[in-house]
């Protein structure tokens, strides 16, 4: 059945959705659907984990549609640097629950292994450390755009700076914490190695 707003623009849509318009999501989300699936797909690797993540950015959409800022912004850019942090975010997410996992492995014994909560508790540490030892600005403008969800645009503007600056302070961070996470994994793998 075909949508009653199928010929109406993005911008249309827009502000439709601010006036808590159902249908207009309806037609966002069949829009935009399979594009964003796509991206959380191609970085996720995971069917199940890439509709969920579509559908928390589409659930965010209608939650903060009262208090949307797209006026200067492409809609289907919006939602995809929205998927992109929620795939970025779930990432972070699996990372820690597999560290907890780890953390109550259970010994031959039947006791936790002293080493592996020793581990686990290290490298949870370190990806907090990694978010906290960022340069002030840096951390403030990854907050900002993985935690807050902002576009790269409202972080630009709500801190009066360009968003090529933005662009930066995030690949750096992005950069930092991967790097701090990297040779914490190397700690797990050496461990697992001599374990066996």
């Amino acid at each position: 059945m075909a949508s009653i707003y199928q010929h109406n623009t993005d911008k249309e849509l827009v502000a439709k959705l601010r006036q808590g318009d159902e249908a207009a999501l309806s037609e966002i989300y069949e829009r935009y659907w399979d594009k964003l699936f796509v991206v959380a797909a191609n970085r996720l690797g995971d069917q199940q984990e890439a509709e969920e993540c579509v559908q928390d950015v589409l659930y965010k959409l209608w939650r903060l549609r009262e208090t949307l800022f797209i006026e200067n912004v492409n809609l289907s850019a919006y939602l995809a640097v929205g998927v992109r942090n929620q795939v970025f975010n779930r990432r972070l997410k699996n990372h820690r629950e597999r560290l907890r996992a780890a953390r109550f492995e259970i010994t031959d014994t039947g006791h936790p292994s002293p080493e592996l909560e020793l581990i686990a508790r290290e490298l949870e540490d370190r990806i907090d450390r990694a978010v906290k030892n960022l340069p002030s600005q840096c951390r403030i403008v990854f907050e900002m755009s993985r935690h807050e969800g902002k576009t790269i645009k409202q972080v630009a503007e709500q801190l009066a700076i360009s968003e090529n600056t933005v662009k930066y302070h995030l690949k750096k961070a992005n950069r930092d914490i991967r790097g701090s996470l990297d040779a914490s994994i190397w700690l797990v793998l050496i461990y697992y190695f001599f374990q066996k």
